[in-house]
C-alpha cells in the first residue's frame, strides 16, 4: 500500500512551519495518518485491499481495489471508520491524567478530524455515509450530485469566512486550505461518479451484445497508452475490447472495458496501459 501526500496537505505543514506551529501539524499528521489506518484495517475486515492512501489537510481519498465494492454498507462501514478512529483518540487525549501540551494538541486535532469528517457533503467521510443513506430514496449519481452541491456552498461559505477574517487582521489561512481541498474534491466526486456508472454499465453491456442490442467495437493500444485515452472512446452505444500491441506489432494482451475502467479508477489521470498490465501480474 502506498501513502501519497497531497498537495494541499504538504502546504498546509509549510503554514505550520511558518507560523511557528511544526508541533502542531506534526500531531495533526499522526492524527491524519491513525485516521486513514482506521479506514484501512476496516477495509482489510471486509476483504477489500487499499492500494494507496493520498492525505489531505482534514482527511484522505483511500483507492481500492476494486470499485465495484464501493456502495451500500461496505463504503459506509470503512467511511465511518476512520471518524470512529478519531473520535476515541480525542476521548483518549481527553481522559490523559495530565495535562501535556501534546496531549492537549491531540485532543484537539481528532476532535477536528472526527467533526469535519463527518460533514455531510462530499469528500468527507459522512458525506459517504450520508450518499449510501440517500440511495433508499434516489439513485447514485442524483445522490452525489446533491452532496456535491452542499460541499461546494461550504467551501464557498469557509473561503468567506477566511477572507472576512484576514480582513479583521488574522493570518490563519486553514479555512481558506480546507475551502480548496473541499471544492477540489467535489470536482473529483462529479468525474468519478460518470466513471462509475461507466464501471457498473459493463456488465449490462455485455448481455447487450449477446442479444445484438449493441455492437462490439475493437481498440489498439500500446503498453504507452494512457488509460484516459482508451476511456475517452468509451460509449454507452458499443462495447470495446483493447488489444494491446507491442513495438513489434503482436498483441501481447486483450483487455475489457471493465478492466480498463477499474485500472483508471485506481490509477488516475496519468495511468498506463503497462501499469495496468503489471496490476494483472500481482
Amino acid at each position: 500500500m502506498r501513502i501519497k501526500l497531497n498537495v494541499f496537505f504538504i502546504l498546509f505543514l509549510f503554514a505550520g512551519y511558518y507560523w511557528d506551529r511544526l508541533t502542531e501539524m506534526s500531531v495533526l499528521f499522526a492524527s491524519v495518518l491513525l485516521h486513514e489506518m482506521g479506514h484501512v484495517m476496516a477495509a482489510r475486515l471486509m476483504h477489500v485491499r487499499v492500494e494507496e492512501l493520498e492525505l489531505f489537510p482534514f482527511g484522505s481519498v483511500a483507492r481500492m481495489e476494486d470499485i465495484t465494492k464501493y456502495g451500500g454498507a461496505v463504503e459506509a462501514l470503512i467511511a465511518a471508520a476512520g471518524p470512529a478512529v478519531s473520535g476515541l483518540l480525542a476521548l483518549l487525549a481527553y481522559s490523559a491524567p495530565t495535562d501535556k501540551d501534546i496531549f492537549i494538541l491531540c485532543a484537539k486535532y481528532n476532535r477536528i478530524l472526527c467533526f469535519f469528517n463527518l460533514l455531510p457533503v462530499l469528500p468527507m467521510d459522512g458525506g459517504r455515509i450520508l450518499r449510501n443513506l440517500l440511495l433508499y430514496l434516489m439513485g447514485y449519481k442524483r445522490a452525489t450530485q446533491v452532496l456535491v452541491l452542499w460541499g461546494r456552498v461550504l467551501s464557498i461559505l469557509l473561503l468567506g469566512w477566511n477572507i472576512y477574517s484576514l480582513v479583521q487582521g488574522s493570518y490563519d489561512i486553514t479555512a481558506a486550505i480546507i475551502a480548496v481541498f473541499i471544492f477540489s474534491g467535489t470536482s473529483k466526486e462529479v468525474k468519478y461518479c460518470s466513471y462509475h456508472y461507466l464501471l457498473n454499465s459493463s456488465s449490462r453491456k455485455t448481455s447487450l451484445v449477446r442479444c445484438n442490442r449493441i455492437r462490439q467495437r475493437s481498440l489498439q493500444a500500446s503498453p504507452e497508452t494512457y488509460i484516459r485515452q482508451l476511456v475517452s472512446q468509451f460509449s454507452p452505444g458499443n462495447l470495446c475490447t483493447v488489444l494491446v500491441k507491442d513495438y513489434s506489432g503482436e498483441t501481447v494482451a486483450e483487455l475489457s472495458e471493465k478492466e480498463i475502467m477499474a485500472s483508471f479508477m485506481k490509477l488516475g489521470y496519468d495511468g498506463k496501459v503497462k501499469d495496468l498490465l503489471e496490476m494483472k501480474k500481482r
